[in-house]
Parts: structure tokens; C-alpha cells; sequence
């Protein structure tokens, strides 16, 4: 994309704008904001956005809501409160046979995305190099870009279910490369790294001296068995690795701002007065909430799985009776949807769906064009009554331009 700073009709700040930043989509040329602005005051069934549906557990808001009512809405230390870093601690050994001294190897943020913005802006130099797999996230790209940095985009095949090869990742390596960016469970592919290919990647990652971003958002929203790696536990990978979770995707809280940081000491110390230069600490009520969190029941993992696997094996049957094919969605909520035999482009074919059709759905090329274009990205996040309805109107759009039924 360009920017037009050399019109008479450019404003001053505009004319001004840095150059990492012309790098990244402007708000008036992104499909997403696009799509946004034609929803507006539109009745529609959003399939769309990543935001859980389900709401937040009970003793979680109760949390918030005291927090703010003993006082608790001044600011934390900038690594987040130490009982939320101890239970965090807990959480790693429990649930990923971490071992992270919560004094000196957590940092809690502002969101996950925080996490991954304090990462590439304290590890990144000018004109470094960043493998990311294609399709991605595209905050990744934004805050690569941001960092001076380029981003070097691995395709990823529905054929393989989008899994980022360890054979792919070293033909892509330059002398220029840093960093690998690890994203699994995958937004927006809802594709997996297997253990097996983690260890390949581990192996490409310490032969070359690099150090590597395990995004791990969406690990308790899984299915079919699958387990998840952390990529830190694997050999050599610990002192390589920066860990990113939070508890937008597996609690409900996207609006609470809490996510975590994790690697080694050195490194958490030289990350924390960036991190505290951003926001200063994540929000001291929602700090609470997240303690409360993971200090309480969790049968509610159980419950939003049953929902969540019901609602995807709707959206599967669909999209099999169509003919439509997609990558294996072993995580999060999302298909990954093959719209090519359409004969549209993903953005044409999301704006029919939803002017025509009453359906809000995003283009897979806004998470690349290289490997996205001709996919969707569509979630369920919406209770099965109205998703039964939306499937029903995406058939409908199906047959009419593929000519089928």
C-alpha cells in the first residue's frame, strides 16, 4: 500500500508519518475496516470478530467488582500484581511443565497483544528478519513493521493444515534472521503445531541461533484430543523462548486487558521498563479478575467446550454438504474456509454475504494475500440458533454462485 504525502491536499501530519508506519494497512484500505463500516446499523448474525460470546464467569466479575470497591484502582508494580504472578506460576507448572519464578520471569500485561508488542519492540533492531507463517495474525505484521523490522511470511498449506514446517522455516533463513514466531493454536487458521513438528522446529531455531515467540492464546480452546506443546519445554528451547498467553480466549475477558509474558531473568529485566513505558501496568481491577480466574472453579473449561464442539460440528457438517473444504480446526473457533471454486475474490464474496445474505465474515487475504486470498475466516461465536440461520443463508450464497444445488 501507499500513502499519498505529496498532495497539496496532505496535511501536515500526515506528510510527517514515519515510514515503518506506511508499511501497515491504513484504516480506510483494510478489508476489515471496510467490512466493519458497510455492518453499521445493519441487522446481521457476526461471524466475524474472535471475541468468545459466552459470557465471563460469575466470580470473576464479582472479583472486578470488589477490587474496585476495597480500593484496589491505583497502579500495580509494572510486572502485575505478585499473587496474580504466583498463581501464573502455578499455572505454567500445572498446565505446561513451565518452571517461571514469578519474581523474576513474569511480566503481566496489558492483553496477550501487549505481550507480543513489548517482545518485538525489545528484541528487534532495524532490518532485522522475523518468520511468521502466512496466513497470520496481522497485529504480528503491524508490530514487526513497527520494530523497523521485516517480516519474512512461510506459506502454510490447507494440504498439511497450515502447520509452519521446520524444512520451510530453514529455506527461509538469512543471515539477517532473528526471530520465529510460533502461533499455535493458529488465529486465523484454527491449525496446530504437533509436538513432532515443534521438535523440527526447535532443531532449525537452535542450529541457527535464534530465538522464538510461542504464542500460546488459545490453548485451552482445543479439540479431538489434541494436546498442546509449549514450545519452551522442548530441549535447549526455554532460554529461546518468550512465552504469550492471556485470558481473553479461555475466560471470556477480551474487554479486561490481562495477558502474561514469560522467559528467562535476564531477559524479563530488560523487557520490563519498555513494558512499563507502554501502559505503566495492566488495569488494576481486571488484575483481580484474572487471580480470581485461576484461583477458581474451573469447571467452566468443560462447559464452554461442550458449547464450542457442538457449534463447530454444525459449522463442519455445513460446510461438508457445500463441498466447501477447510484446514483441520483442532483450535480456537474459527474455519479457515476454501471459497475458490466461487470464482470470487474473498473480499467481493464477504461483502455479498453481507449485503445479500445478512452475514458478517472476514477475507482470508487480510491475514495475507499471498496464502489467504480465495479463503475465509468465519467463527461461531454466536448461540446455534442464530448460527443454523447464518449457515443456512451462507448455503444459499454458496449454490447461487457456484451454481450447485
Amino acid at each position: 500500500m501507499s500513502f499519498d504525502t505529496e498532495s497539496a491536499t496532505a496535511s501536515p501530519l500526515l506528510a510527517a508519518l514515519g515510514q515503518n508506519i506506511r508499511s501497515i494497512r491504513a484504516g480506510d484500505e483494510s478489508a476489515f475496516i471496510k467490512l466493519l463500516a458497510m455492518s453499521e446499523g445493519k441487522d446481521l448474525i457476526r461471524l466475524g470478530r474472535g471475541e468468545p460470546d459466552i459470557p465471563v464467569p460469575s466470580h470473576i466479575a464479582e472479583a472486578v467488582k470488589k477490587a474496585i470497591d476495597d480500593g484496589h484502582t491505583t497502579y500495580t508494580p509494572p510486572q502485575g500484581l505478585l499473587p496474580l504472578r504466583e498463581a501464573l506460576a502455578e499455572k505454567f507448572r500445572r498446565d505446561n511443565d513451565l518452571d517461571y519464578d514469578p519474581d523474576r520471569e513474569i511480566i503481566v500485561t496489558a492483553g496477550a497483544q501487549e505481550s507480543m508488542v513489548v517482545t518485538l519492540q525489545t528484541l528487534l533492531d532495524p532490518g532485522d528478519e522475523v518468520i511468521i507463517a502466512e496466513p497470520y495474525y496481522m497485529a504480528y505484521e503491524a508490530n514487526i513493521h513497527m520494530a523497523g523490522a521485516v517480516p519474512v511470511k512461510v506459506p502454510t498449506y490447507e494440504e498439511t493444515g497450515f502447520e509452519l514446517l521446520p524444512d520451510a522455516v530453514a529455506a527461509a533463513i538469512t543471515d539477517r534472521t532473528k526471530l520465529v514466531v510460533l502461533v499455535s493454536p493458529n488465529n486465523p487458521t484454527a491449525g496446530v503445531l504437533t509436538r513432532s513438528t515443534m521438535e523440527g522446529l526447535a532443531e532449525v531455531i537452535g542450529e541457527n541461533d535464534l530465538v522464538a515467540i510461542s504464542d500460546e492464546l488459545y490453548e485451552k480452546v482445543v479439540y479431538d484430543g489434541f494436546k498442546p506443546t509449549s514450545f519452551a519445554t522442548l530441549p535447549g528451547m526455554r532460554d529461546r523462548t518468550v512465552t504469550i498467553n492471556g485470558f481473553s480466549k479461555a475466560y471470556s475477558m477480551t474487554g479486561f486487558r490481562v495477558g502474561y509474558m514469560a522467559g528467562p531473568a535476564d531477559y524479563i529485566r530488560a523487557a520490563l521498563e519498555p513494558r512499563h513505558s507502554l501502559s505503566i501496568c495492566a488495569t488494576t481491577p481486571s488484575q483481580y479478575g484474572a487471580l480470581a480466574a485461576l484461583e477458581g472453579p474451573q469447571d467452566f473449561f468443560g462447559e464452554m467446550m461442550e458449547e464450542y464442539s457442538l457449534r463447530r460440528a454444525m459449522m463442519i457438517e455445513a460446510f461438508d454438504a457445500l463441498g466447501i473444504t477447510y484446514g483441520p480446526p483442532l483450535g480456537g473457533f474459527y474455519l479457515f474456509a476454501n471459497i475458490k471454486a466461487s470464482g470470487m475474490s474473498s473480499f467481493d464474496f464477504c461483502a455479498k454475504a453481507l449485503n445479500d445474505h445478512g452475514v458478517l465474515i472476514f477475507p482470508g487475504n487480510m491475514f495475507g494475500e499471498g496464502q489467504g486470498e480465495g479463503y475465509i475466516r468465519i467463527s461461531y461465536l454466536v448461540d446455534r440458533a442464530d448460527l443454523a440461520i447464518a449457515l443456512d443463508r451462507l448455503g444459499d450464497l454458496w449454490r447461487s454462485v457456484t451454481g450447485s444445488g
